[in-house]
């Protein structure tokens, strides 16, 4: 099931610049071992844990493993409504033991919590939402003290949701807390834990109805709002935060200058909250995943937008420089990512609900040390492309002397797709691809008798 997707290996041939090891295809979800997948991966050792909402046997998701090299999938648990059905968010791994959530399923549909041994033994229904107590979770559990602690999106006192605590063993269940829309409603995401006190948002209510940053102590008190969102600030988060120090990172669906969503922090509390950046569709759009931080720089990934409008991965420092689009997805590759990465070393792990070979999604790696190609390779700064990207219209500035040089464009696939003969020295070298369709195209300038002048990529967006 392993496909390895390099540049292509004829641009190695060209003398273009290519990275080594960026993307790999670990896994084609094909319907039989699973489909669209959620939530997120968790790593043990050299494993790989996750869901799928649908597939398996019963067509209402799955658990699997696989390995970070893409061998030894194997598929621990198929949902069949009785034990549960559409899982959406990820696995919590405690010892030898997973414990998860389904979205519907169990008793009374309405979802449950379970636990499986991490060999796909053990089964157990630890307990069946039954909407009084909370229905459709749509996030993940968290361990604090030998309990679990999570969230319901619907149920509860005011039916919009809960904060609940449960014993492993099924014992002891709590709710703690019930959103009523004023104090927000719809929580999506997953708490997170600093000391006796969680953090949360909710995917709408507040004061505007566009949902709230939140800090409850993990004994239900002390409940306060940290940021209400208003649409430009942000408007739908569907992830989960995560704590750097003493400030909260996190993203919202949708909202922000242009209603694609947005990066953003805010102290833990309360104060001092900023927008780190606006996805604007080119640089993605509709994050409703959580970010995951190493050292200053947060690696996310947006539903859509990007070159191919397919979602991307991308990198951004904590003060909001830096930004990095690191992979644009394209169907072959997956389609509209789903959840949040996992990082390990230099790789990053991550599912995508679409696309791959069965268009049923796919697990994948990503380098982000090594992806991408050079903008320009050159020693002498020769060469100029712009503007970049463009509509398939643009120009090639060359100064590099020395008589002729020739300018050979790309497609992906490794295809040659426009050649001609440059002037030196001259702001005129336009060069009209326009027919082409949109995406990343690799390009060359030579001389005449084939000697590497210049490297690059540019983009069509149309």
């Amino acid at each position: 099931m392993r496909k390895y997707y390099f540049l292509v290996v004829a641009f190695f041939c060209l003398g273009v610049k290519a990275v080594n090891a960026q993307f790999i295809h670990l896994l084609d979800f094909n319907g039989k071992n699973g489909s669209s997948p959620l939530g997120s991966l968790v790593l043990a050792g050299n494993t790989l844990y996750g869901m799928t909402e649908l597939g398996g046997a019963h067509d209402s998701g799955c658990v699997f493993s696989i390995n970070t090299n893409g061998t030894g999938y194997r598929d621990l648990l198929d949902f069949n409504n009785i034990n549960g059905a559409y899982p959406w968010g990820s696995l919590n791994i405690v010892g030898n033991k997973l414990y998860g959530m389904t979205e519907l399923g169990g008793v009374y549909k309405d979802g449950c919590i379970f636990s499986i041994d991490t060999n796909g033994n053990g089964y157990k229904k630890i307990i069946d939402f039954n909407r009084p107590n909370g229905f459709w979770p749509l996030g993940s559990l968290i361990v604090y003290g030998g309990a679990l602690y999570g969230m319901t999106s619907g149920g509860g006192v005011y039916t919009q949701g809960n904060i609940f605590s449960i014993d492993t063993n099924g014992g002891g269940y709590k709710d703690i807390f019930d959103f009523s829309g004023t104090n927000g409603s719809d929580p999506f995401g997953s708490l997170i834990i600093s000391g006796s006190k969680s953090y949360g948002m909710t995917g709408s209510g507040g004061t505007s109805g566009d949902g709230c940053v939140f800090s409850i102590n993990m004994d239900g008190s002390g409940y306060k709002k940290l940021v209400d969102f208003n649409g430009l600030n942000g408007l739908d988060p569907w992830g989960s935060l995560i704590l750097s120090k003493s400030q909260l990172f996190g993203m919202t669906w949708k909202g922000g200058t242009k209603d694609s969503g947005c990066i953003f922090s805010v102290d833990t509390n309360g104060s001092a909250y900023k927008k780190i950046l606006d996805f604007n569709n080119i640089n993605g759009q509709g994050p409703n995943g959580s970010l995951i931080l190493s050292s200053n720089i947060l690696f996310g990934m947006t539903r859509n937008g990007g070159i191919f409008n397919d979602g991307c991965i991308f990198q951004i420092d904590t003060n909001g420089s830096g930004y990095k689009d690191l992979m644009d997805f394209n169907v072959i590759d997956g389609k509209v990512p789903h959840g949040s990465l996992v990082l390990s070393g230099n790789l990053l792990y991550g599912m995508t609900y679409q696309g791959g070979a069965y268009s049923d999604g796919v697990v994948f790696s990503l380098n982000y040390k090594t992806v991408g190609i050079d903008e320009i390779t050159t020693s002498s700064g020769a060469v100029k492309l712009f503007p970049n990207p463009n509509k398939g219209r643009f120009t090639i500035q060359s100064s590099a002397g020395g008589g002729k040089s020739v300018v050979e464009v790309y497609n992906m696939l490794g295809e040659k797709v426009y050649e001609e003969t440059l002037r030196q020295a001259q702001d005129d070298n336009e060069i009209d691809i326009s027919n082409q369709p949109a995406g990343v195209y690799l390009y060359r300038v030579t001389t005449e008798s084939g000697n590497l002048i210049a490297d690059g990529k540019f983009v069509i967006h149309k």
